[in-house]
This record gives C-alpha cells, sequence and structure tokens, in this order.
C-alpha cells in the first residue's frame, strides 16, 4: 500500500513551536493527573494500572494491524522496543505471584517513568517524520504519557526501593534485549535499538566507531544502568523528603 508522505511543514519535528506546545500539554495534563490521584490507596492504583494496561494493548493490536495490513516492516510493529515494556510490565504488576508483581512494578517505576520522561524531549519515532495531528503521532504521545502517569503513580505510591530488586529488572529488561539481539539478525529489525541508535549524534559515531560496542551499550544501558540511574534519583529524594520532614519549624 502506498504510504502517504507529508511536506516539511506539516511534519510537527523536534524542538519546534509544535513540539513545545505538546511538552507543555504533556506535562500540564500529567500534573493535573496526579493531583487527581494523589490520595489513591493501593486498589484504586491497581485498577488504573489495569485500565491503562488494556487500553495499551488495545491500541497496540490496532497499530500492529494496521501497520501489518499496510505491508510496512517489523520494526514498525513488533512490540519489541525500551517504551513497549510498559505493556508487559504494567501485566505482571497485577500478578499475583509476588515476585512477578515486584518486577512488573519496578520496571513501571523506573524504567517507565525514565522512558515516559526522556521520550517527550525527544520523539524520535513518531514526531520527526509525522504531523502533531497524525494517528501515529497521538497514539505515540498518549502512550508514553500514560506510561509516565502509571509508572509515576506506582513509583510514589506503591514501590519501595531495594537494591536487590536489580536482579528483577535484569531479568525483566535483559531478556527483552537477549530476545531482540536474537531477532534482529534474523528479520533485519532494529528491536531495542540495539543495531541502531536512531539519529541520536553521539551514539551514531559510536556504531560507526564500532558496531559491535554500540549494541553491547544499549544492551547495558536498558538492562542496568538506567536502573542503578534511577534508583539513585528515587533513593536521594526519599532522603531529603525525610530530613525535610524532620526539620523542625521555627517558633
Amino acid at each position: 500500500m502506498r504510504q502517504i508522505s507529508f511536506t516539511e511543514d506539516q511534519i510537527c519535528g523536534v524542538f519546534t513551536p509544535t513540539h513545545f506546545a505538546a511538552i507543555f500539554v504533556y506535562f500540564i495534563l500529567l500534573a493535573a493527573a496526579l493531583f487527581i490521584f494523589r490520595h489513591a490507596g493501593e486498589h484504586q492504583i491497581k485498577l488504573l494500572t489495569l485500565a491503562a494496561a488494556a487500553t495499551a494493548t488495545v491500541l497496540e493490536v490496532i497499530k500492529i494491524a494496521v501497520r501489518v495490513s499496510r505491508g510496512q516492516p517489523g520494526d514498525d510493529y513488533i512490540p519489541l522496543y525500551f517504551s513497549s515494556l510498559f505493556l508487559y510490565a504494567a501485566w505482571l504488576s497485577l500478578a499475583k505471584n509476588k515476585i512477578l508483581q515486584r518486577m512488573g512494578r519496578c520496571f513501571l517505576s523506573y524504567g517507565c517513568v525514565i522512558g515516559g520522561f526522556l521520550f517527550i524531549f525527544y520523539p524520535s519515532t513518531s514526531l520527526p517524520k509525522f504531523p502533531i495531528w497524525h494517528p501515529a503521532s497521538l497514539h505515540s504521545l498518549f502512550y508514553h504519557w500514560l506510561m509516565l502517569f502509571v509508572g509515576l503513580t506506582v513509583l510514589t505510591k506503591l514501590y519501595k526501593p531495594d537494591i536487590k530488586d536489580f536482579f528483577l529488572y535484569f531479568a525483566f529488561a535483559g531478556t527483552a534485549c537477549a530476545v531482540a539481539a536474537v531477532l534482529n539478525p534474523i528479520l533485519g529489525t532494529n528491536l531495542m535499538y540495539l543495531d541502531n541508535p536512531f539519529g541520536l549524534g553521539f551514539l551514531v559515531a559510536m556504531r560507526e566507531w564500532s558496531p559491535l560496542f554500540y549494541s553491547l551499550f544499549a544492551f547495558s544501558v536498558q538492562s542496568a544502568a538506567l536502573y542503578f540511574v534511577m534508583y539513585g534519583v528515587h533513593v536521594l529524594v526519599l532522603r531529603f523528603a525525610s530530613r525535610k520532614n524532620r526539620t523542625p519549624s521555627p517558633d
């Protein structure tokens, strides 16, 4: 099926006025949603996660069906990228098994928060190619917004940092990277961005210098390094909040 092309004026692009407007709306809606759910308990958060997981799954199935019907390559529809892991983590967080539930909550709290936050500043898979009103752009914006919202809600309400959770995070994200590493040469894809950094300058230079080093770097960042970054930030924020609460108020 012939793909529709858009002019430069129609395409949203990155760091354009339209993109900055999208960033503004993204965070305004996020702040409003977090305010509404500020008193939510565990049961309400589980219902929220269930609704988010079901909504994201249905939209993903529709996206896959449309892109397969158009004969687009596997890169465009196989749900095996860092952001795609939100789908699986959300369902895992609802499991009755405590280990699987903890694994899901860990990735929602760390992987989804950093993924949803970074996406809006560099939405490389949608806004540089489509107008802001295009279904691909709207789906991508909504999906990552939902990912960040659910992640922050779980992080602030249900998840407590534990360095031992690294093994759960690594088992989850590392397995996804390992599967992608196996499938990429077979399918000719770039799942988990293990073969192509998608335009980021220093990563492109790294790949040109050594494709193997880049792949190992992408693997380690997604399956391990991001966990330690988020764990460190989480612990620092909790310590700061604890000290602030212990500080006596002046008479």
